[in-house]
């Protein structure tokens, strides 16, 4: 069975771009009719023949003309902010389920984030995980592009052992709850120190493709508020919407 990886938000090489491609097959065809033309021009006897080779030459330039804005059009959709569209939509979607049933539990508004880490290939012997669309909840965090080992934390765990991770972490303070990652998940000191202060509670839930074998991508949730997967209803919650982003995923890539 083939596997599709996701793709990735870094913009392809110009020279993988449909619309160059289509510069370069037409530049050889329009310079050998150009030629052509000119070198009937100079023989008046061969005047007919230069018209005709004229009119290719137009022919030639309008068609190429329109191939390469449809080519254009194609390199737009397919640039990394429309491709992930469709993703943003479905963990949209799953942010507001999960914290709608939370809330409505607690009788609290709580803070809960949620973004989709893909993995980067090759899928059988993975060793990166790259973010690929902006964080839901939270404006002020870092965007697509992040990559990550997944020898730490609980989306590396998530790959790792394919399977769903929750930590809850009631630490006291900041500083414990630093020593936990480096502890139980595998960070570094400095690893730690880099991850955005108060995330003491997370959820990493790992979509596979269709075979099961391989890890496609994480689907990640994290919030400053203490053990809210804790109750059963939001853990069922948790695994049915990473069932139905997983769905997603493996139909749309």
């Amino acid at each position: 069975m083939r596997i599709n990886p996701i793709p990735g938000v870094d913009r392809p090489p110009i020279w993988y771009r449909k619309w160059f491609i289509e510069v370069v097959g037409t530049v050889p065809v329009v310079g050998a009719a150009v030629f052509t033309m000119v070198r009937f021009w100079h023989s008046p006897e061969d005047r007919l023949f230069a018209d005709l080779a004229m009119g290719v030459v137009v022919w030639v330039c309008l068609v190429s003309l329109l191939k390469i804005q449809i080519a254009r059009r194609q390199d737009r959709k397919e640039a990394p902010e429309e491709t992930h569209d469709g993703l943003y939509a479905a963990v949209s979607v799953a942010h507001a389920a999960i914290k709608n049933l939370i809330e409505s539990q607690s009788e609290t508004e709580i803070d809960l984030r949620a973004t989709f880490h893909r993995v980067v290939p090759p899928l059988e012997n993975p060793q990166t995980l790259q973010q690929i669309i902006a964080y839901i909840g939270d404006g002020d965090s870092a965007g697509p592009g992040r990559t990550f080992s997944i020898n730490t934390g609980i989306t590396g765990q998530a790959v790792r052992n394919k399977e769903p991770y929750i930590m809850e972490s009631v630490a006291a303070t900041e500083a414990e709850h630093r020593a936990e990652l480096v502890a139980d998940w595998g960070y570094t000191s400095a690893q730690a120190t880099k991850i955005k202060p108060g995330r003491i509670t997370a959820a990493a839930l790992p979509v596979l493709d269709r075979s099961g074998q391989h890890v496609l991508g994480v689907l990640y949730l994290d919030s400053s508020v203490p053990l809210i997967f804790s109750e059963s209803q939001s853990r069922l919650m948790l695994v049915a919407i990473g069932d139905a982003v997983g769905d997603y995923v493996t139909r749309r890539y």
